[in-house]
């Protein structure tokens, strides 16, 4: 086959447009001046289409190897998806990248919201605070408030608490240490002898720290998915649903994680309670998100354009 007439499949995905295919594989928008050519040269290779406004999921799309302009390069244009690692040049290749992520960005934001709720539930106050009581025991033990026998009893009810708590990543936290290995009163001179403890529960704190900004990450990659979502489409109405679902699912997320936190300020909890909370998160932030998309949209027909009316179409191009 030659360069002019060689094509490949594309299966159409839920959610693809015609508009959007073309940005995604080609580079292309609706004010590019390829555009037409564009959607001349894939209608000639795809007969089968009568309306580009009405693809299915699950047809196969031939995408065709674009002939050069008069005025351009004589190397055709070929979808970005499919250059080999040969002809990549570093912007196609961040292309490609915005590309998978516009379409994907789910597989990232989804498990990874889950991962960092996860981590920062476990790390929370509430599980921190367990380890500052050892040092608060001490300290009493030291005024002779309680016994050496008291203070010993104490440390280890709270110890034990904090292993189970952490249960499988205890070495992931603590390296080839146990918890109560960990955990104790330093013995040599010239630092305080609690100097071990306040430094294990300052660095729990700042890893609670990192998995908070690697959440707040996470978030600014879901809107810039939806933004590039919102630039490839030319339909008003899923311009719309896109915007109402992401403004939905990022507050409902942001304010369940601070109910979520006040709570474990002062409560500790296990490694599974982190998880299953961090879940039920993600999970009433995508459902809100997609329900709040469906009533308005869908149920109630809403024919207001938020989309125009605030900006976010010129925001997003």
């Amino acid at each position: 086959m030659t360069a002019t007439t060689m094509y490949y499949e594309y299966k159409i995905k839920n959610g693809d447009t015609f508009s959007g295919i073309i940005h995604s594989m080609f580079g292309y928008a609706l004010n590019d001046t390829r555009y037409a050519e564009t959607v001349k040269h894939l209608l000639a290779l795809n007969p089968q289409i009568k309306n580009p406004g009405r693809i299915r999921a699950g047809d196969m799309l031939r995408l065709g190897v674009l002939p050069p302009t008069p005025t351009s390069s004589t190397n055709p244009i070929i979808p970005p998806t499919f250059i080999t690692k040969s002809v990549h040049s570093n912007n196609m290749e961040n292309f490609w990248a915005l590309a998978w992520l516009e379409q994907n960005s789910n597989f990232l934001t989804i498990p990874g919201g889950i991962a960092t709720g996860a981590a920062g539930n476990l790390l929370s106050p509430g599980n921190v605070n367990l380890i500052n009581e050892i040092s608060d025991h001490y300290a009493d033990y030291k005024l002779e408030k309680i016994t050496k026998a008291q203070y010993d009893y104490r440390r280890k009810q709270a110890l034990d608490q904090l292993k189970k708590n952490v249960g499988p990543i205890e070495k992931l936290l603590f390296g080839n240490h146990t918890t109560h290995e960990s955990i104790r009163i330093a013995r040599a001179g010239g630092i305080p002898a609690t100097a071990h403890i306040t430094q294990h529960a300052d660095r729990l704190k700042n890893m609670a720290a990192a998995s908070k900004g690697a959440g707040i990450v996470l978030i600014g990659v879901g809107l810039t998915a939806a933004c590039m979502k919102i630039a490839s489409t030319t339909d008003t109405k899923e311009k719309n649903e896109i915007f109402v679902e992401t403004i939905t699912s990022t507050v409902m997320g942001v304010g369940s994680g601070y109910v979520v936190g006040a709570f474990l300020v002062s409560n500790p909890i296990g490694w599974g309670a982190a998880i299953l909370l961090a879940a039920g998160s993600v999970a009433l932030s995508y459902g809100s998100g997609k329900g709040a998309s469906f009533l308005a949209y869908d149920v109630f027909g809403m024919e207001v354009d938020l989309v125009s009316g605030s900006g976010i179409d010129r925001v997003c191009q």
